[in-house]
Parts: C-alpha cells; structure tokens; sequence
C-alpha cells in the first residue's frame, strides 16, 4: 500500500521536469493543505502555467471522489514575462502534463482570464490559489473578484507574496489589514490565511490585529532572509517556519 510519503515523493519526482517557480516544500504545503479541504470541495487556481502547482493540488484529491480544481489561465503569458511580440500558447503542454499525471479528470481547465472565469464561475471555493499576472492591479482584480466566491472558513494562499511588490502590496491591503482574514502564515513565498469574514466591528478588530503580528513577522522572517547566514543555518530557519505553517493549518478546523 502507497504510503503518504512515497506519493509525496513520487509527485516530487514527477513534477520536477515541469516548468515552474513553485519550491516543492511550497508544493508539499499546498498538498497538504488541500488534503484537508471536504470530499466535494472547490479549488481555484489562477495561473496555472505547465500545471507544477495544479498537480500538487489535484493529487491531494485522488480519494476525494467529487473534489474538483479549476485552473483558471489564458495560456498566453503574463506581461511581467513577456518577450516582444512572441506568442505563448503553454496550453498543450499543460494539458500533457496534467493527462501524464493522471489527473485529468480532477482538473478542469479554464482557459480564459481571471475575468471572464470570475463572471461565469458560480460555485463557492474551499481553497483559492493566486498565482496569476503579479503587477499590483492585476493581482488587485483577482482578490476582489475571487474573495466574494469562497466558503467562510475556506483558504486562500497567495504565491510570491514575499518576494515581489505587487502581491506583497494586495495581500497587506486585502488580507492581513482588512479584518477578514485569520491564521495568517507564511511558508517560502507564499502568504496563506483563512477566510473568516467579520460581522462586528469588535471582531474585525480582533483579526486586524492578529494579523498586524504576524505581518511583523513575515517583514522580520523576510529581512532575516537576505542576511547571508551559513547554508546550515538557513536550513534551520525554513525548516522550522515550514512546521509552525503545518501546526497552523492543522489546529483550525475547516
């Protein structure tokens, strides 16, 4: 029998030859994350590439028999990456991996912009990923479309919230100082917290500042990064925040 260890690699190994700025300790925590979630819930990812971080979502639904990721992407680039008047299509090549993975008939592909997914999506999201274009008004757009559609209690994971401006500035604006947000935590660069909309003034106080503590350690956690400790110590360091992420998303309940 396959252990959770030895499927945890085997999609290491897997996902390793696809295209992609997902760490796999950053892939294991979003596994993880999505094994928590119900037997028929939601994922929606926005950005999806060459499906690297579909693949770590969609595996953990293997015995989730009416579970379902929706990967929302154009498939013609961001523009943060584009490269002169070249055309991008990776939409093949996700479409390969995904069917190499087995998990075609957990993902289903939204080949459209954040937008156009937004209007006609109508289900509600037990985990929402943002990965999608990363200049500040995109990833603006993405939240207030996508915030409204989550379940109380679901999670949204912002990927490179901590190492570039303009999801770092959206997840402070909509996540850690808008009140509807708990558990807020980092793990690589990612931001992830659990929607818990308030309903009184007190209770938004209460996660404003909660989340005004752990905002004063991801800025401390970041700075602390780009001091050239040695490469054994640096380990330490990661390894440790990575087991306090883990504590975090197992002690409240979805």
């Amino acid at each position: 029998m396959e252990t959770r260890k030895t499927k945890i690699e085997k999609i290491v190994e897997f996902v390793g030859s696809i295209d992609g700025w997902l760490s796999v300790q950053e892939g294991i925590f979003l596994y993880k994350l999505a094994r928590k979630l119900s037997d028929d819930a939601n994922i929606v990812e926005i950005g999806s590439w060459k499906g690297k971080s579909t693949i770590w979502l969609a595996s953990a639904f293997s015995n989730k028999e009416n579970a379902k990721v929706y990967a929302v992407d154009s498939h013609a680039g961001s523009p943060e990456r584009e490269r002169g008047y070249e055309k991008i299509n990776t939409f093949p090549q996700f479409q390969e991996n995904i069917k190499s993975a087995g998990l075609d008939n957990k993902v289903i592909p939204l080949r459209k912009t954040s937008a156009a997914a937004a209007e006609k999506f109508n289900g509600k999201i037990d985990l929402l990923f943002i990965d999608g274009s990363h200049i500040y008004e995109a990833v603006k757009k993405d939240l207030e479309l996508w915030i409204p559609k989550m379940k109380a209690s679901g999670w949204l994971v912002m990927h490179d919230a901590t190492v570039l401006l303009g999801p770092w500035k959206a997840a402070k604006r909509y996540v850690l100082f808008s009140g509807n947000f708990q558990g807020v935590g980092m793990l690589g660069s990612m931001i992830f917290a659990q929607y818990s909309p308030y309903k009184t003034v007190f209770y938004g106080f209460t996660n404003r500042l909660e989340n005004f503590l752990s905002y004063l350690f991801i800025i401390s956690y970041v700075k602390l990064r780009k001091i050239p400790f040695p490469k054994s110590w640096r380990k330490k360091i990661s390894r440790k925040n990575y087991k306090n992420s883990i504590k975090k998303i197992a002690k409240i309940n979805n």
